[in-house]
């Protein structure tokens, strides 16, 4: 498994967790699939040959 697709399940974990969080912890969580997001843009731009 390669760390883009690491980070992409993680991500959609995370934002499973989300739909089923309270306000707070939705919050925070969703906070921190932004962060994946940001990680597997990066990704992407830092080898854009690959997919």
């Amino acid at each position: 498994m390669t760390d883009a697709n690491f980070l992409r399940e993680q991500l959609a974990l995370i934002r499973e967790l989300a739909e089923q969080a309270d306000p707070y912890i939705r919050k925070r969580l969703l906070a921190l699939a932004e962060k994946y997001e940001r990680r597997i843009a990066d990704q992407n731009r830092a080898t854009p040959g690959r997919l």
